[in-house]
């Protein structure tokens, strides 16, 4: 199996040769705290995208590896009608587990059927998505099941205007979420959420401007989240930040940065 993908992966590599190829290399250090930053992991992602292909390989600096830790290829193409379909996968050599995930979209039917299996698992989760109009508003119907964890999460989504309120519940924590995101103007929005269950409260805002954007949200009396994008011509950095509420000093630090080429 290991060959067949390798062999997949140079065949691939020969026809991007002769190819005009698009480049985004991703490297990223996630939760390192900030009094601790002895503990740097440093993650690269580099997909190289050639037509409707896309290969590439992934690899953690952190643990001192001379292979890369996974290989990944991806294609898109379209079906009869309007219809798109997108297969990935991806090898980690570590375990010599083999990935394989699949989504098909119609345009037409306003339906996007997603599944994701491995050559451990089998079949790990299916999924459905529905988009419709209702009044001219957008109307969004998902659900997830998740076959090992024996899961399913679910999501409805409505838009109005410049609102749109977004309901989520899984069959695990059994705790309906609504989220009401509102834009105050073109570089302003809110996004307050509110747990059915418990009544627990979080407060959202994003603040948007040429180039960048910063995305905060406040768990009362626990955490806030912080994500700062800054896009820039040769690619884009998002710094992350989890601040807790009681003791700062166990803040992290979350950052990453893709070029594009």
């Amino acid at each position: 199996m290991f060959t067949t993908f390798l062999v997949l992966l140079a065949i691939l590599a020969v026809v991007a040769g002769n190819a005009a190829t698009s480049t985004k290399v991703s490297a990223s250090v996630k939760d390192t705290v900030v009094n601790g930053v002895e503990g740097l992991n440093v993650n690269i992602a580099a997909p190289f995208k050639f037509n409707d292909y896309v290969v590439g390989f992934k690899y953690a600096l952190g643990d001192l590896k001379r292979a890369p830790e996974a290989l990944f290829a991806r294609r898109s193409f379209n079906t009869a009608g309007d219809g798109s379909v997108t297969i990935g996968t991806e090898y980690n050599l570590g375990d010599q587990n083999l990935g394989v995930n699949a989504q098909w979209d119609s345009d037409s039917l306003g339906v996007t059927l997603t599944a994701d299996a491995d050559s451990k698992d089998r079949l790990k989760s299916i999924g459905i998505t529905k988009t419709t109009t209702v009044s001219d508003n957008k109307l969004s119907l998902g659900g997830v099941y998740d076959t090992l964890k024996k899961k399913f999460s679910s999501s409805a989504n409505f838009e109005v205007d410049n609102t749109a309120i977004n309901m989520k519940y899984d069959s695990d924590e059994k705790d309906p979420v609504m989220t009401v995101t509102r834009s105050l103007d073109s570089r302003n929005e809110i996004s307050p959420s509110v747990s059915l269950k418990n009544g627990d409260v979080t407060y959202g805002y994003t603040r948007k401007w040429d180039g960048g954007s910063l995305k905060s949200k406040l768990f009362p009396g626990d955490k806030l989240e912080v994500a700062w994008t800054d896009n820039g011509s040769g690619g884009s950095w998002t710094t992350s930040a989890e601040v807790p509420l009681g003791d700062t000093s166990n803040t992290k630090i979350s950052f990453s940065r893709d070029w594009d080429y």
